[in-house]
Formats: structure tokens, sequence, C-alpha cells
């Protein structure tokens, strides 16, 4: 599992702090996948362990504004749902049936 450093993820906020961010989570049994967006529209990455406290911890850590974590419904990610409504993070879950998809061309 590729790891990240919360000195990184502070080297991508530098600057842009005072702004709004959104974290987007592809969750899993063992881990995590994020992708935190800034409001100029660049984005990082990284995979942690599938621990909800320690995430919470983590993201309260950051010097930031999170206008809304959202991630798609599924049977592992209603606990961390859970703990980041205790937590007063704004959370969304996103039902895969209710997902836009492109419309293909000829389909």
């Amino acid at each position: 599992m590729s790891r990240t450093s919360l000195s990184q993820i502070h080297q991508f906020i530098e600057g842009y702090s005072s702004g709004k961010f959104w974290i987007g989570i592809d969750v899993h049994k063992r881990s995590y996948s994020l992708a935190l967006l800034r409001e100029d529209g660049m984005s990082y990455t990284w995979v942690t362990t599938a621990d909800p406290i320690r995430l919470v911890e983590q993201l309260q850590g950051l010097p930031i504004t999170i206008s809304s974590i959202v991630y798609e419904s599924g049977p592992t990610g209603f606990g961390l749902a859970r703990t980041l409504k205790k937590a007063n993070i704004p959370v969304d879950i996103a039902a895969p049936s209710r997902i836009p998809r492109p419309v293909r061309p000829g389909a």
C-alpha cells in the first residue's frame, strides 16, 4: 500500500489553506483511497489504513476548511460516515445508481 506523509499533504495545501477543499474517498475493507481537491482544481491523492478514527484525527489536524467529503455507498463505509458526522465533518454518501453516467454516442 502506497503511503504519504502528513508533511506532503501540508505542502499541497500550503498557500491554499484559506480556501475550500473537497475530499472523495474510495472505501475498502483494509484501506481508504482519498483525493483532496483544492478550489483551483488541483488534487492530491493518497492511501491510508481503513481506520475511521485515525482518518478523522488526520483530517482535523489539517489547517483547511472541508466543504464536503463524498464517497460511494457500500457495506464498508457506513461506520466511516458515522464517525465523520460525529466529528462534525460534512459527509455525503452517493448511491451508485444515482451517479450520472456519460451518454456514449450511438448508444
